[in-house]
């Protein structure tokens, strides 16, 4: 009798984000990405933006779909989308991830009816490549500058996220038509694995869920 191929197991991650200022920076030397491909993927609840500083590596989602990545570019994935990122082998690339929620940051910027819809059908408008938007990776590592500032200040920072938002959906979609419905969470026909366990007891925690 032929042995069953294990159920993939993906993660969710909630990360918290203040609702005063729903903003969440993870940065420093010890943000770095192994080069050991890890066995599950994972979702957020929330926008994650990436700064890759140094080496290069995969960024893999759903069906083993991939993107390689390299140092200087800026990955802006939406929240419920599956994926995992790893380094090429033999280096560890360092980053800088901001997390934020658009509507609970820009809500009294835009008007009710604005659709905060990403690109969801294209992996690689996941990823801006070092040198294609000047202004992307400005609009990124300054946010993360202030942000790891003393006493940053969150006016200058929600700006700074505003502009880099609307200029990743220009380069998303440059005509700004034609935007999908945001997906929901991958629920359907999956079941909650047992335990849900701390990834960083201050930053998130992490549910496994399996089909």
């Amino acid at each position: 009798m032929p042995t069953k191929k294990p159920k993939p197991i993906v993660e969710y991650r909630n990360y918290y984000l203040p609702s005063s200022f729903p903003v969440l920076l993870l940065t420093g030397d010890n943000w770095k990405i192994s080069d050991v491909r890890s066995e599950h993927l994972h979702f957020h609840n929330c926008l994650e933006v990436g700064i890759c500083h140094t080496d290069s590596g995969t960024l893999e989602f759903c069906s083993a779909m991939t993107i390689p990545f390299s140092a200087g570019d800026v990955t802006c994935i939406p929240r419920n989308i599956p994926h995992t990122t790893y380094s090429a082998r033999y280096t560890k690339s360092r980053w800088s991830y901001l997390f934020f929620d658009p509507r609970l940051l820009f809500r009294d910027m835009l008007p009710p009816d604005f659709n905060y819809s990403m690109i969801y059908d294209d992996i690689h408008k996941y990823l801006i490549p070092a040198g294609s938007s000047r202004r992307i990776a400005l609009l990124a590592e300054a946010a993360v500058e202030e942000l790891s500032a003393m006493n940053p200040d969150h006016m200058l920072v929600r700006s700074y996220l505003f502009v880099l938002y609307m200029e990743i959906i220009r380069f998303q979609n440059p005509k700004t038509q034609n935007m999908q419905p945001e997906i929901p969470p991958p629920r359907k026909n999956f079941r909650t694995y047992p335990g849900i366990h701390s990834i960083s007891p201050r930053h998130s925690i992490s549910s496994r869920i399996t089909t």
